[in-house]
């Protein structure tokens, strides 16, 4: 977590990291097996990574109930506990705006909303990571690397606008 500014998730520190990950999977490609079925989203990520065990990707996705994103406070970035105001019930639409204010009031150009971003998954030798990122009306799921200790963007494999 404390190279992220590094692999260009986050253009800036100061910049609305929600605390809860409400990315919602990508549309899935058909089973090239049964072309009646989408293959499930474990089955999507072990294929992009190359684990080839579903189960793996799993069982990630059972323990990164306990990832708390928060922990990047300790390198700078800044954390807001959307969580609070969904639990509190507190309107997206006043969520919004108070993201907005802030980034007027701390001078952050062409940055307008909260940025989501999902628990990584890893493949087996933790050097490939999937993660889905969304920021306002928009995301994308990207593919990152780790070569020499650096995470860095391999490659984009959507982008998408509700």
């Amino acid at each position: 977590m404390s190279d992220s500014s590094k692999s260009r998730i986050i253009f800036d520190k100061k910049e609305l990291i929600s605390n809860l990950s409400i990315n919602i999977p990508p549309t899935l490609p058909i089973d090239l097996k049964n072309p009646n079925r989408t293959i499930s989203h474990s089955e999507f990520i072990s294929e992009t990574l190359k684990i080839n065990d579903i189960d793996f990707v799993k069982g990630q996705f059972q323990k990164n109930k306990d990832f708390d994103i928060s922990k990047i406070k300790e390198y700078g970035f800044n954390v807001i506990d959307i969580k609070k105001y969904t639990d509190n019930e507190i309107e997206w639409d006043s969520i919004n705006k108070i993201a907005e204010k802030y980034y007027t009031e701390n001078s952050l150009e062409n940055i307008y909303s909260v940025l989501y971003i999902t628990k990584p998954i890893f493949n087996k030798e933790l050097n490939l990571a999937y993660v889905r990122i969304r920021q306002g009306s928009g995301g994308m799921t990207r593919i990152y690397e780790k070569k020499k200790g650096i995470w860095k963007l391999n490659y984009e494999l959507d982008n998408w606008v509700e």
